[in-house]
């Protein structure tokens, strides 16, 4: 129906049920039982029955209405959390595997690190090893380098010293001319065996 109708039944129930009553005491007076033929208790009756009819002709539905809508936002608030809970589940498993994988990620590079810590102290201590060889190897070298020279120093100073004692000697028996040519031949055994 629409409003002016409604509005109209409206007034017309109003008017009935105000003035039923009247109606009903100005009839008969104050002991009569009945109005326009019908006992009084049928029209208190039909005029409660009309104005319940009117409150809930005009009244239940915009409370029914307001009821289904509130009914609506509350299912719509429902599935909404329903949903929100389920992100949120959905989010947090995402987060917790996130954090694993974090997790795993750190104890790889952790391993690895270790892994290069301990390869690089075998590596210096390696090279320090070589390190230590070579210079053992070469100071070695440099005491036999040092030795051979010392002996071919001593060798030659002692063959000088002994050429001079000899020369001394041989000066003092033999003749200054078989003294150079028996030096010579000394200083070329000499050499020769030096080498």
């Amino acid at each position: 129906m629409k409003k002016t109708q409604r509005l109209v039944w409206v007034q017309a129930a109003l008017l009935a049920a105000l003035l039923s009553p009247t109606l009903l005491a100005s009839e008969g007076g104050e002991g009569s039982d009945t109005f326009l033929g019908l006992p009084r208790w049928i029209w208190l009756w039909a005029n409660l029955l009309l104005f319940l009819g009117v409150l809930g002709y005009f009244v239940v539905p915009p409370i029914r209405g307001f009821l289904e809508t509130r009914a609506k936002g509350i299912r719509e608030d429902l599935e909404r959390s329903r949903q929100q809970r389920k992100d949120a589940e959905n989010m947090k498993a995402s987060l917790e595997g996130q954090i694993a994988e974090l997790k795993q990620e750190m104890d790889e590079i952790l391993r690895r690190a270790e892994a290069d810590a301990h390869r690089e102290r075998e590596e210096i201590l390696a090279q320090a090893e070589l390190e230590r060889e070579r210079l053992l190897t070469r100071t070695q070298e440099e005491i036999r380098l040092r030795v051979d020279q010392a002996r071919e120093e001593l060798t030659a100073h002692t063959a000088r010293i002994a050429a001079d004692l000899a020369r001394q000697q041989i000066q003092d028996e033999i003749e200054p001319s078989d003294l150079d040519r028996i030096f010579d031949d000394s200083v070329t055994r000499l050499e020769r065996e030096v080498k």
